[in-house]
């Protein structure tokens, strides 16, 4: 017997939320997959070349066992990584690394990749300051980015943010903007839980995450105040929490 106001879901909607149950539980375990056995693969090509000289002098030039250059690719960033942190040789690397950025073409190329390469292995370390929001594309429309420098201004006034938006669902992509200071929000979360989103492209929503009070609620025109506020930010001291990011 029917309850009233209750219906039972036909069949077609119990097998459409049947399957997308087996989709959630099985896209991200096959996407973890693929981009683990994606890097296994590169890993094991990078190192394959160094093992066929070896190979050619025991008499068998074709002779191979996948996993080897993946474990040989483990083992020689092993040993760069130890001899990178050993203080003996850190001034050598040194100045290595600026010899290298002299050269006209190649420094144009392997400074900026360095550096990246550095922030995006230790976020929380090296590059970015804060996980900040701001309006973009447009007012109403919130971003959230990561603030990596400072960009000052001809006059001495406080300086605007260098802001690195990555897009989603790679955050390894993105696109620089150089936002003014009272334009910018701290969001307080860190960079771990600002990529987790950006990975999920916006579904797993942290639960510290808050907007500026400033934005406006339904019916409410110019933002229910903002532009008082912003007339008020822009106007006063900059604000404490800044003095951290900015040094």
């Amino acid at each position: 017997m029917k309850r009233p106001g209750f219906s039972r879901p036909n069949r077609p909607h119990r097998l459409r939320n049947t399957l997308m149950a087996g989709t959630t539980v099985i896209a991200p375990l096959w996407i973890t997959g693929w981009v683990l056995w994606t890097l296994f693969n590169w890993a094991d090509r990078f190192s394959r070349p160094l093992i066929r000289p070896f190979a050619a002098i025991a008499g068998d030039p074709d002779w191979y066992y996948r996993g080897i250059g993946f474990l040989l690719t483990i083992l020689i960033l092993w040993v760069v990584g130890t001899v990178t942190t050993h203080v003996l040789t850190r001034r050598l690397l040194h100045d290595v690394r600026e010899a290298i950025e002299r050269l006209p073409l190649v420094r144009t190329i392997y400074s900026p990749v360095r550096k990246l390469m550095e922030t995006m292995t230790s976020p929380d370390k090296a590059g970015f300051k804060q996980v900040v929001l701001f309006e973009y594309p447009r007012k109403g429309l919130w971003t959230l980015g990561f603030l990596a420098g400072d960009v000052p201004f001809e006059d001495g006034r406080p300086p605007a943010h260098s802001i690195f938006v990555p897009t989603a669902p790679n955050p390894t992509t993105g696109f620089m903007l150089i936002v003014p200071r009272n334009e910018i929000e701290p969001t307080g979360l860190s960079v771990e839980a600002a990529f987790q989103m950006i990975v999920s492209a916006g579904v797993a929503v942290p639960p510290t995450l808050r907007l500026p009070v400033n934005v406006a609620q339904e019916g409410e025109p110019n933002g229910g105040g903002s532009i008082e506020r912003r007339v008020r930010i822009a106007t006063e001291e900059p604000s404490p929490r800044w003095t951290e990011a900015s040094t």
